[in-house]
């Protein structure tokens, strides 16, 4: 439904039958029309700001905001309307396009970046096929820093930030601090050079995922953060965590296997959890002391003969790192894909 045929249903909607001259629906109170309004899918609640100047404002009222399946302009003209409403801010806000466009995209969020107070869910990556995501990770000759970039502005107020971004380059500006936001998602992207988490900029920072990316470097130092959560890094070359405050779980799975020298520097005196997924050499992956670590996940070990003693010196080398935990996990496999775990069993001491 395009937005002409919107408008058509949203005049509809508010019609006295017999053609009077009196709209008694329009009468009724705010709380009754967002009421009304909670009923529609957000782009058709839009849609009746052109009923008439009573109707507005009414749109703002909704605590939420979904977009789903929409072109990539609709919540750039819809936000636009946010500029004459100062008394109204957005308590969550979901958007899915039916393409990826990093322009129209950066724009929405540019308007919406002031007046989010809670959650921001982008869902770039539902317009691409599953094959088409796999291949822009896997891809060989692909310079990333050529690739289209997503301006993303400082939300200050939001509390959750989850992004799927079908492999848009996210890039933050150069001024901003993230006061409020606790938790990071981030799916399907790719960096330009590296990635960069601190106090500075999120400095009420706790949970932190990332998974299926294309990046350098990844960067974390941060006091506030409790876990961490690393996964499917392709060219991933180095990466550095400073957190001697409160992280309490760090997870690195199906990282480095790609990277000629991995290079790794943990620093997390209050570590409890760790799973390390991934090649190790004690000359260029180092952890620091962790006297509160219980359990530990080692690096698989895959029975196919020619990989087989490799696999087993690398995950004997990571054991004999830690001097004891009280739970172990060793994972086994028996094809060459780093997802086909057959066998799994934890030793506790």
């Amino acid at each position: 439904m395009d937005m002409e045929s919107d408008e058509a249903a949203a005049r509809s909607l508010a019609a006295v039958p017999g053609g009077g001259g009196s709209d008694f629906l329009s009468r009724l109170p705010d709380h009754l029309l967002v009421d009304i309004l909670l009923r529609l899918c957000t782009k058709d609640a839009v849609a009746t700001t052109v009923l008439s100047r009573r109707w507005r404002a009414v749109w703002a009222g909704l605590p939420h905001l979904n977009f789903d399946g929409v072109d990539p302009s609709v919540p750039a003209r819809a936000l636009a309307s946010y500029q004459d409403l100062a008394a109204f801010d957005i308590q969550r806000l979901a958007v899915s396009p039916n393409q990826v466009d990093a322009q129209e995209t950066s724009a929405w969020l540019a308007l919406a970046a002031p007046r989010l107070t809670g959650p921001l869910h982008l869902d770039i990556s539902r317009a691409l096929s599953e094959e088409a995501l796999d291949d822009l990770l896997m891809a060989d000759e692909v310079d990333d820093d050529d690739q289209e970039a997503l301006e993303f502005p400082c939300f200050v107020r939001a509390t959750e930030i989850r992004l799927d971004l079908a492999f848009l380059a996210p890039v933050l500006p150069p001024i901003g601090v993230f006061e409020a936001l606790r938790s990071i998602f981030l799916h399907n992207f790719r960096c330009q050079g590296q990635i960069i988490f601190n106090d500075m900029v999120f400095p009420s920072l706790q949970h932190l995922t990332m998974n299926r990316a294309r990046c350098l470097n990844v960067l974390i130092n941060s006091n506030a953060l409790v876990s961490v959560h690393l996964s499917y890094f392709m060219l991933l070359q180095q990466l550095a965590i400073m957190a001697p405050g409160w992280l309490q779980q760090l997870e690195v799975l199906c990282c480095f296997y790609d990277a000629p020298i991995p290079v790794a520097n943990i620093t997390a005196d209050s570590l409890e959890v760790l799973s390390w997924d991934g090649p190790y050499d004690a000359e260029f992956v180092h952890f620091g002391e962790m006297p509160c670590l219980w359990r530990l996940r080692a690096p698989p070990i895959f029975t196919l003969r020619w990989q087989e003693f490799q696999m087993a010196q690398i995950c004997a080398r990571f054991l004999n790192r830690f001097a004891a935990v009280n739970q172990l996990e060793l994972h086994m496999s028996l094809g060459v894909s780093l997802l086909s775990w057959i066998h799994f069993f934890t030793v506790s001491s």
